[in-house]
């Protein structure tokens, strides 16, 4: 009986991290966003990932609410990762109608996303943890930017889908961090390449209690 009350008591109050988990992309090279100008419903936006673009080639026109035709360049010369939007878009002044990648700058660029709910938590300077396919060792790394709803809603349209357990309703969050070149070795050799695949991401939120970690609905219960 002694023994029980004491496992409960040390349940009760056992602390342990908690973490956000989410999903992660591995490129080579650094991201480049293309953002629009102004305001305004996006009528064309060129197609053809791995796609090579020149500094100054648009890649997307929109029609702002005067009726004006505005093209969006791209910023620099690069490979077109993904397009972000598709015709009829409405877009804010800012907002990046595409995602680009230039190989010619010495980094690797790791694109998260996890679960909307994490939203609140997340933020620009938290440790990172980058999980590759087939490499038992994290590489860790640093949080850059945190995307809001549309941004996040945007990419998980371009994804079409991703393997993460969403409530149902529930939005998304994007999260951008790099790490620069030469990458982490292993035996004698770079941990990532072309075809480097990531598995997973994980921020660390801090603690909570074993038994909410077991009970989720306990969170708004015990601190």
């Amino acid at each position: 009986m002694g023994a029980g009350v004491t496992l409960v008591a040390l349940v009760a109050t056992m602390r342990v991290d908690r973490k956000a988990y989410g999903l992660v992309e591995v490129d080579m090279g650094e991201r480049v966003d293309v953002p629009v100008p102004v305001a305004g419903r996006v009528v064309w936006v060129d197609t053809g990932r791995r796609k090579q673009v020149a500094a100054g080639e648009v890649v997307a026109r929109l029609e702002t609410a005067a009726g004006v035709v505005v093209e969006v360049p791209a910023p620099r010369a690069a490979t077109v990762k993904m397009e972000l939007v598709a015709p009829g878009v409405e877009m804010k002044g800012g907002e990046s109608v595409m995602s680009l990648l230039d190989p010619g700058v010495a980094r690797v660029s790791f694109t998260a996303i996890f679960p909307g709910r994490f939203r609140t938590e997340l933020a620009s300077g938290m440790p990172m943890e980058v999980r590759l396919q087939e490499d038992p060792i994290p590489i860790e790394t640093v949080i850059e930017k945190v995307e809001g709803p549309e941004a996040s809603a945007r990419y998980l349209w371009a994804r079409k889908y991703v393997d993460l357990p969403l409530s149902k309703g529930e939005g998304v969050v994007l999260v951008h961090a790099s790490v620069p070149l030469p990458a982490p070795e292993r035996n004698g050799h770079s941990r990532i390449h072309n075809w480097t695949l990531g598995s997973d991401a994980r921020v660390r939120l801090g603690t909570q209690r074993l038994l909410v970690a077991w009970i989720s609905e306990l969170r708004h219960v015990l601190p």
